[in-house]
């Protein structure tokens, strides 16, 4: 009950995990499994924090100050999009959209997808597919992540770096270091 208290009390939407299999010498990662927090609103007070956060809006009007914005129709935001986003901010679609509709919206989510991809890639912004599962039944595979990568038109290998990439860029001005 107490995470469930905390979560409200700092504005916590979701939490993602990273878990990093690299060796133990790498500097980047040591084979543990961290957290990012997802915040709607800012932690409270001035100080800084000694947890990893991104700020997240599923209001493209936000793109301008979020570090993440979520994307469910891009077709509808698109023209909000190339006002509001500035070059850096995440544009998230998840998986999750996909998985209740039938193959004419698929098919339109894929195309969404690809469109979002290509806007992202001229306007410097990162495009962010996740799983958006609220459940373990819901999470999605490596593998189908790269599928559906690849079906849409991207290079995987070259979409993961560049989200790492992103990710550590957006993480360490907030990053404490805790003795």
């Amino acid at each position: 009950m107490a995470i469930a208290e905390a979560a409200r009390e700092l504005g916590l939407a979701r939490i993602g995990v990273v878990s990093s299999l690299a060796p133990a010498g790498n500097n980047n990662h040591n084979g543990s499994t961290h957290f990012i927090y997802r915040l709607r609103q800012h932690p409270p007070g001035k100080a800084a924090v000694a947890y990893d956060y991104l700020m997240v809006s599923d209001n493209a009007d936000d793109a301008s100050h979020a570090d993440l914005v979520t994307v469910s129709d891009f077709g509808r935001v698109k023209d909000r999009l190339k006002k509001k986003a500035k070059a850096g901010v995440g544009l998230e679609m998840t998986v999750a959209q996909a998985r209740r509709m039938d193959a004419a919206g698929v098919a339109r989510w894929l195309a969404d997808v690809s469109a979002l991809a290509g806007f992202c890639h001229s306007s410097g912004c990162q495009l962010v597919l996740s799983s958006g599962a609220t459940s373990r039944c819901e999470m999605v595979s490596g593998r189908s992540f790269d599928a559906l990568l690849r079906t849409c038109g991207i290079d995987p290998e070259r979409h993961w770096a560049g989200l790492e990439k992103w990710l550590e860029s957006r993480l360490s001005g907030r990053r404490v270091r805790v003795r």
